[in-house]
């Protein structure tokens, strides 16, 4: 499959109550956007297909693998979003992995209090009808 080999970054918008988990990056020196918040995810390993890979990046980095998740979109030949409702044995399940400083569940108005990454921050204003909808 051709497609999945162009797959390079894998995120999840992971919802429980009304609200979206994310990740607060690092801070380290030449990490981009350092203290933004992100969807949970990351790059797609050698000979990894991107389902594979955003299992291993969600129990890496929230300790958990929903059992709900599931592929949304590629808005580019480059990026799979997954989508996952958790249930609440999973919610309290979740917890910070090795990489960055914080993870939070935030309701769509936060995310416009809240330094986003540059690509969410876009995403956010042009689909939010679309999280919104996520989101119920």
């Amino acid at each position: 499959m051709i497609l999945s080999q162009s797959i390079k970054v894998v995120s999840a918008i992971v919802v429980f109550d009304g609200k979206i988990l994310l990740l607060q990056r690092d801070d380290s020196l030449g990490i981009r956007d350092p203290d933004c918040w992100q969807l949970p995810g990351g790059g797609v390993e050698n000979g990894e297909m991107p389902d594979e890979a955003i299992k291993r990046e969600l129990q890496e980095e929230i300790g958990v693998i929903p059992s709900s998740l599931n592929f949304l979109i590629s808005p580019s030949v480059e990026i799979s979003v997954y989508h996952a409702s958790l249930t609440k044995e999973e919610a309290q399940n979740i917890k910070k992995g090795d990489e960055g400083k914080d993870l939070r569940f935030f309701s769509f108005n936060e995310l416009f209090q809240i330094p986003l990454t540059q690509k969410l921050k876009s995403v956010v204003q042009s689909q939010s009808e679309v999280l919104k909808s996520i989101l119920r």
